[in-house]
């Protein structure tokens, strides 16, 4: 199922109007949905990581040609492998840190991947709530949250650069859930549907213009 987070026309006019345009995001709950609609993706899988060992962060890494930075804030800045030696993830010293990517080293335009909760230990642990978060190029946020669960896959695609990605968990006094993140995805180029968006807001920009000028 797909979600769309694009703007409602009314609101999209009232954007133009005042000279402003936001992108349009779509957000995707399932990963085959979510790679179907993207095309050319690179993926970083974390299964260097060894699970039960700390990593100083922020880390430098790379999915394909794309590099980026994940750090955790804002308590303790070390990030720890979780899971198991076949399919490590990445996770959190601290539960109530968010899990942020950003630095992307090429801008990309859609980015996914698997985020649930997991226990002291780094296994996982299907109480409490995960949320995801994407910012884009012109500083616009959009939230999605999941119950927690091992196949919650959050993906976003947008017609403009996605220059960070956050992802957080909420849980209750005693059943403390650390953020987990496995299987990072992302894609450096849009679609040609994304630019016949892209173009088609540019020519509602223009029409505006045209029209205060006379």
């Amino acid at each position: 199922m797909t979600l769309s987070f694009a703007l409602r026309p009314l609101a999209a006019a009232a954007l133009l109007a005042a000279g402003a345009a936001h992108a349009a995001v779509d957000v995707y709950n399932d990963e085959a949905s979510f790679l179907a609609a993207i095309g050319n993706y690179a993926t970083d899988t974390f299964d260097d990581l060894i699970p039960g060992d700390p990593y100083d962060g922020p880390l430098v890494r790379s999915a394909g040609d794309v590099g980026y930075t994940v750090s955790t804030a804002p308590t303790s800045p070390i990030l720890y492998g979780a899971g198991t030696p076949g399919d490590a993830w990445l996770s959190s010293n601290n539960a109530a840190d968010f899990i942020i990517f950003e630095g992307f080293s090429t801008p990309i335009y859609a980015i996914g991947a698997y985020a649930f909760g997991s226990d002291i230990a780094g296994a996982f642990k299907g109480t409490g709530l995960t949320a995801a978060r994407v910012t884009t190029a012109e500083g616009q946020t959009v939230d999605f949250t999941f119950r927690a669960g091992v196949d919650n896959y959050f993906g976003f695609v947008s017609t403009t650069a996605i220059t960070m990605f956050e992802i957080k968990t909420f849980y209750g006094e005693r059943n403390v859930t650390w953020p987990t993140v496995d299987d990072l995805t992302v894609a450096a180029v849009p679609e040609p549907g994304t630019y016949a968006m892209l173009l088609a807001g540019l020519a509602a920009v223009g029409f505006v213009a045209r029209r205060r000028s006379h």
